[in-house]
């Protein structure tokens, strides 16, 4: 500390204190018994902006703000006259104007005869304290991202809207709202696009409320609304409504257009007459309700669902003793190569042998548990009851992989693989590839980067992966891209209808080429006649499963079942048949046919008619019509097979056309003669065509050697 004089009281005399006064960070000033300053710490200076010249002679009050409250010096005098001392928080201003919080404390200074000789004031800068304690108290009731009130705020909120609804007889809806889809936009482009899409959101909801209510953000991609002075259900429908247009609405961030949809869950008081924080609960309650019933709506809580709920809470703990007790168990249905007629393994189904219900399928009982730990617990009994079987089969003799469905809630969770691990440890005479896990698209959709790590680790240690149901989801190349699976099953329904639908036809050609070009092994669900398996066959799909194979059975029952199993005639006959993709409209072809003939019955029936008078009419005009005058002729007209195709055609468009005739002028009896007469001409295009794909494979085959070329 520099001294200015030569008064014998300062401090400047002791060389400790001037040590002192270097090192603190509190400005120190000395002020003599006129309360003019007398010298400063370089500290001092810096927290004021003033240098010594400035400072020197001059009262402190200079550096007070004129915000200070003008009582506070009046008590500062007041305690310094009757103790010599003062403490408190004062607003000062620096040099350039600028206000600070700081802390002040005052000491007079007195002589050997208790003489006043001056003060010594100490000054600590705590505005950035203050403003750390302002920030502090701001996020404890609002958002930091959002600015939006928080969960202990709603509280707070919803506890006054409850009590202003019941004394004004007026009606308050609750509406908790979860976004759908933002995980991946956040898992894809990055946290700061989707903090940005919150913000976006959050302002939005504030633009719809308009103070009549209140938006709070309950964490993540979950908001809370509470919505004051509703007349009727009508204006908190039509709120709810305009909330779901908004979330669906497209957000425009750094180029990229983002959409997204809402689930949200509403509840009413004085309908719901529940405590505030019961109403939010069952606000919540009806969100779920919203998403499970396929997101991008609304859904009102209903206390019967209330009580649906506890129905199935019931259920868990009735399903938790069913696993500890054993009634759990797999039944396999097997999988076969329908080229080579191998079994080559079989899909592991849940079953619940209910001791009083009887043997439960898992539609029946597993959606309860979907989104519990449970659902964890039963997997990994699954996983383990699979590997057991596998054991058990090779020491029959039986080498068989089996494949089992694991729930998206297992697969995400973070010691997925941990637990993978210790179920192999437990079997470790188990051959890779032996295990396969069958995820749904959705499961792996959640969080594609821990799914392609999950993946990928499971098949270092020896673990397939399939992936369920594939086509009735996202299913995009990028997706397949990024998603490492061994195999891609084709849906049962496009499956089952594939001979009569030319649509399912081109899925499942457009599935296996997929399959193919990303080195997917493919995998047909619910196979029911041979016909199904040859054309499976003749696309590109060998391996399926399904009725028209074997139902699922106890593990008990599959050796003997293997042991006999012949593969259909059908499929021996044409498994080693070549077959041009060039020739798939000629597939395409006896379908449309198909479609075209079931149409004229289901008209004559009582049905709607979904074709032209032109279709009708004229054989040139229906599908199979354009196939066989255009890419049909070209393709195959040089065979004879193919020209026996156009009389019978056209025969079966005249027959066709007169029941469409009787039908129109009711002569019902008349209509139902003809149509017999009909499914008779189709059966006879069927045959026709049939003979033609065997000319066309004959056509396209080697000559054998020493014959003469077909």
């Amino acid at each position: 500390m520099e001294s200015k004089g030569k008064d014998p009281g300062c401090l400047r005399d002791s060389q400790v204190a001037d040590v002192v006064y270097q090192i603190i960070r509190d400005g120190v000033a000395l002020a003599d018994a006129n309360h003019r300053i007398v010298e400063v710490t370089q500290a001092f200076r810096d927290i004021t902006g003033y240098d010594d010249a400035e400072l020197v002679g001059r009262s402190p009050l200079m550096l007070g703000s004129p915000h200070n409250d003008p009582g506070q010096f009046q008590s500062l005098e007041e305690s310094l006259h009757l103790t010599g001392c003062w403490q408190g928080e004062v607003l000062n201003r620096r040099k350039n104007g600028e206000e600070y919080a700081a802390l002040l404390r005052i000491q007079a200074r007195y002589g050997p005869e208790h003489e006043l000789l001056g003060y010594v004031a100490v000054l600590t800068d705590i505005h950035v304290l203050k403003h750390v304690q302002e920030q502090l108290a701001y996020l404890d009731s609002y958002d930091g991202l959002t600015g939006l009130p928080n969960r202990r705020m709603l509280g707070d909120g919803l506890h006054q809207a409850v009590e202003r609804a019941r004394r004004d007889n007026r009606l308050l809806g609750v509406v908790y709202l979860d976004l759908d889809g933002f995980k991946a936009i956040n898992d894809h482009y990055g946290h700061a696009t989707g903090d940005t899409l919150l913000v976006m959101i959050a302002q939005s909801l504030r633009e719809l409320v308009d103070g009549d209510g209140l938006v709070a953000r309950m964490g993540g991609d979950e908001f809370a609304l509470v919505l004051e002075g509703l007349n009727n259900m009508d204006e908190l429908e039509s709120m709810a409504r305009r909330i779901l247009v908004m979330a669906g609405s497209s957000f425009d961030i750094d180029g990229h257009k983002h959409h997204l949809s809402a689930s949200l869950g509403v509840t009413i008081f004085p309908m719901d007459g529940a405590d505030p924080e019961t109403l939010l609960r069952h606000a919540d309650q009806a969100m779920y309700q919203a998403k499970q019933a396929g997101r991008n709506r609304f859904h009102l809580f209903d206390a019967r669902q209330d009580q649906l709920a506890l129905s199935r809470r019931q259920m868990r703990e009735r399903m938790l003793d069913g696993l500890i007790n054993g009634e759990f168990e797999l039944f396999y249905q097997p999988k076969v190569n329908l080229r080579s007629g191998v079994v080559i393994g079989a899909e592991g189904l849940l079953r619940w042998r209910h001791p009083e219900r009887g043997l439960l399928l898992p539609g029946e009982f597993l959606p309860p548990v979907e989104h519990d730990d449970l659902i964890i617990d039963i997997g990994e009994w699954v996983i383990r009851t699979a590997l057991a079987q596998i054991r058990t089969w090779r020491t029959l003799g039986l080498e068989l992989s089996i494949s089992v469905n694991i729930a998206a809630r297992q697969l995400q969770r973070p010691d997925f693989i941990d637990c993978m691990e210790r179920c192999l440890a437990d079997f470790p005479d188990t051959p890779d590839g032996r295990l396969e896990l069958e995820i749904l698209e959705s499961a792996a959709l959640e969080n594609t980067a821990h799914v392609r790590q999950v993946i990928s680790t499971c098949q270092r240690l020896g673990v397939g992966f399939a992936l369920d149901d594939f086509g009735t989801g996202y299913a995009s190349l990028s997706y397949l891209r990024d998603i490492p699976a061994d195999v891609l099953k084709i849906d049962q329904c496009f499956v089952r209808d594939v001979l009569d639908d030319s649509d399912d036809l081109t899925l499942i050609d457009g599935i296996i080429s997929l399959a193919n070009a990303f080195r997917r092994i493919v995998v047909a669900e619910g196979v029911e006649t041979p016909e199904q398996g040859v054309l499976l066959m003749r696309l590109g799909c060998d391996i399926a499963q399904g009725y028209g194979i074997a139902r699922p059975m106890p593990a008990s029952a599959m050796p003997d079942w293997v042991a006999g199993y012949k593969p259909d005639p059908q499929w021996s006959l044409w498994a080693d048949t070549p077959w041009e993709m060039a020739d798939f409209p000629l597939l395409v072809a006896q379908y449309d046919h198909i479609k075209w003939v079931k149409q004229i019955a289901l008209y004559v029936e009582g049905g709607n008619l979904q074709m032209s008078d032109h279709e009708i009419v004229d054989h040139h005009q229906c599908r199979f019509g354009h196939w066989y005058y255009s890419h049909g002729n070209l393709r195959y007209g040089h065979l004879v097979a193919f020209r026996q195709l156009e009389d019978i055609h056209a025969r079966v468009h005249r027959v066709g056309s007169e029941i469409v005739g009787l039908r129109a002028v009711n002569r019902q009896d008349d209509a139902r003669h003809a149509l017999a007469t009909l499914l008779g001409l189709k059966d006879e295009v069927l045959l026709r065509l049939a003979n033609l794909q065997k000319a066309v494979v004959a056509s396209a085959a080697p000559p054998l050697l020493g014959g003469t070329p077909r």
